[in-house]
């Protein structure tokens, strides 16, 4: 048995890894375990050492216990956690450094087959490469994931895939889960590509879709059973319910926009702070380090307002998305690389953060993933709300005595989750993007937005009358003056 430890900084976050998880687990080869958060009601954030050698202890009987870790000051608190435990139970412990969400479901597809640590750990550490192929990526990838040189001789079953999402990760668990009960090698062939069945990593890499058609080779001892097993699976469509699908069925209908929407504009001006003046040299490398910790302590206290505002008005999933801005900014390696710019560039505490931030978000947005790339107004909200606490300023209170329609270039979400949506009948931007978090906040919220609008609206004049009304196909709105 090969048990699984999940560390992460945020209960709510392993405990999501931990429920995707388990429903791929078959619990006679693996156990899962996770040490995650502090306790701490003021500071949830963070690891702790001892509630990761607590978790490593109850999953002692395993031959092997494989610790899954999110960020950098996780793996610190792990390696602290090993040096508390007794050394029987620290010789089985691997740390992996694999990804923690992709990494820890091919370890729990592979331990849950029987796997080896070796063939545990190796299908942690491929399990990006499926992500980057879809992503068109550049990477080197073993050759070996994708072909292998010769058919194996066996017994053969082909089946057309009728998942409506193809064999994405559950289904291809449950063969995976399948096939390792058999004392048989196996070969699985999709169009020129020949790969070992028996890794999810390698099943995710030729990405199986409805209507591909595989062909599964067995070979060995029980090959008979083993590809009568298959077949079994593959009607039942690999263990999901298929009878419900209305894939099949295109329904057509005609679409009601919801009536026109008529306010004075409320002109909204995002701030953006820069580094200030300061005078590069007048504080102490250690003073600069404490000026930057307390500014972002300060930011993270913020986010923790917006979080339970969140959690309170919308729900959970709403507040995750400060939650994960809190584990951004509680990183050591961000503020160690923030303290190398000012020794190394002798800057002042404001201008490195900015900087590093800003290279952060350029990143983002060299992106090839879309939604993934939205993320980048994230970075540059949280850079400006640290900047806020830097210049010791308070950022501005959107208030209006009667219902408008909020006009901006673009606007952060902290901002967003603090809008009274009983004064706000439209939200209408010049940039922007509907995968933000910011345009996520605000659907929640049910405040209607509209993004892309170009330079021209920012031409709108304070509480000029507008109008928010549908396009003649009924799939869009413009804005037009009264």
């Amino acid at each position: 048995m090969i048990n699984i430890v999940i560390v992460s900084h945020s209960k709510h976050l392993a405990e999501g890894v931990a429920e995707l998880a388990s429903q791929m687990i078959n619990p006679d080869h693996c156990r899962l375990a996770v040490a995650a958060g502090v306790n701490d009601e003021e500071h949830v954030i963070g690891t702790d050492a001892v509630k990761i050698m607590t978790a490593i202890e109850s999953l002692a009987d395993a031959q092997s216990i494989v610790v899954m870790m999110d960020l950098g000051s996780a793996i610190l608190s792990t390696e602290t956690a090993l040096e508390l435990l007794e050394p029987e139970i620290a010789n089985k412990v691997t740390l992996c450094s694999a990804p923690l969400v992709e990494g820890t479901l091919a370890a729990v597809v592979a331990a849950s087959s029987g796997a080896s640590l070796e063939k545990v750990l190796e299908e942690a550490s491929q399990s990006l490469y499926p992500k980057k192929i879809q992503l068109g990526e550049n990477f080197s990838q073993p050759q070996s994931n994708l072909t292998l040189p010769t058919k194996i001789q066996g017994k053969e079953a082909r089946w057309v895939i009728r998942n409506p999402h193809g064999l994405h990760v559950r289904p291809a668990a449950t063969l995976v889960e399948l096939l390792s009960t058999f004392q048989a090698d196996y070969q699985l062939i999709k169009g020129d590509r020949r790969i070992n069945p028996l890794s999810l990593n390698q099943l995710s890499l030729i990405q199986i879709r409805k209507g591909d058609e595989i062909t599964l080779i067995a070979s060995g001892e029980q090959e008979n059973e083993a590809i009568a097993a298959f077949l079994k699976l593959a009607e039942n469509g690999f263990g999901e319910d298929l009878t419900s699908s209305l894939d099949k069925v295109t329904l057509h209908g005609v679409l009601v926009p919801p009536s026109s929407i008529k306010a004075p504009a409320f002109i909204w001006q995002e701030t953006q702070l820069v580094p200030s003046d300061e005078v590069t040299g007048t504080l102490t490398i250690e003073e600069q380090t404490q000026q930057l910790t307390q500014a972002i302590h300060e930011t993270i206290n913020d986010l923790k307002n917006y979080a339970k505002k969140a959690k309170k008005e919308i729900g959970e999933h709403v507040a995750a998305i400060f939650t994960g801005h809190i584990m951004m900014l509680d990183d050591e390696e961000l503020i160690t690389s923030v303290i190398e710019r000012i020794k190394s560039n002798k800057l002042s505490t404001q201008q490195a953060w900015f900087d590093e931030m800003q290279i952060r978000a350029q990143t983002y947005q060299n992106l090839h993933d879309p939604y993934i790339r939205a993320r980048e107004l994230d970075l540059r909200d949280l850079c400006n709300q640290v900047l806020y606490h830097l210049q010791q300023k308070i950022k501005p209170i959107f208030k209006s005595s009667h219902p408008v329609i909020l006009i901006a270039e673009e606007l952060f979400p902290s901002t967003v989750i603090k809008l009274a949506r009983d004064k706000i009948l439209g939200i209408a931007l010049a940039k922007g993007d509907h995968r933000s978090h910011s345009a996520i906040i605000a659907s929640e919220l049910q405040l209607f937005m509209l993004v892309k609008l170009g330079e021209d609206l920012l031409n709108v004049q304070h509480n000029q009358k507008l109008i928010l009304e549908p396009s003649q196909n009924a799939l869009s709105f413009s804005i037009s003056a009264n």
